[in-house]
């Protein structure tokens, strides 16, 4: 009976050792990994980004600075949700750091009334958008080389 308990308790701590690393491992080998948002997840909130997009364009006709602000705030706000982050990479961290430093300049612009320079600001938030959507396009579907 001795040896059957001992070989028992032998089999039950390995099994349990080896539990809890695998609990351990599965815990946090992904923690720091934030999950991407699925597709039916991404469309709806660039529908959104597109709305904060239009607002800044109307208020850049019409030239009603509090608009073009709002907008690009609410951009700048947008890039930082967990929705926005498509794929994990360096590129695309820096990319979304260029995005959010063009929405600064462009909330910096309309804060100084400065309807020309709010303008030259959102050619280049536009730029930093197709660019960034280019990028993820490529890496969403590489080439053969």
């Amino acid at each position: 009976m001795q040896s059957f308990r001992k070989a028992t308790t032998k089999t039950w701590g390995s099994i349990s050792s080896s539990l809890a690393v695998a609990i351990f491992m599965a815990a946090f080998t992904h923690a720091d990994e934030p999950t991407p948002p699925r597709p039916d997840e991404v469309a709806p909130f660039m529908r959104a980004k597109l709305a904060h997009a239009q607002d800044v364009l109307e208020g850049l006709s019409l030239g009603d600075f509090a608009a073009i602000s709002r907008g690009a705030q609410e951009l700048a706000l947008a890039s930082q949700a967990a929705s926005w982050q498509v794929l994990q990479t360096v590129e695309y961290a820096r990319q979304s750091a260029e995005f959010r430093r063009s929405c600064e300049s462009l909330k910096n612009a309309a804060r100084e009334e400065n309807l020309d320079g709010a303008t030259l600001a959102w050619m280049e938030v536009t730029m930093k958008c197709v660019q960034c959507h280019k990028y993820v396009r490529g890496e969403a579907s590489p080439t053969p080389r």
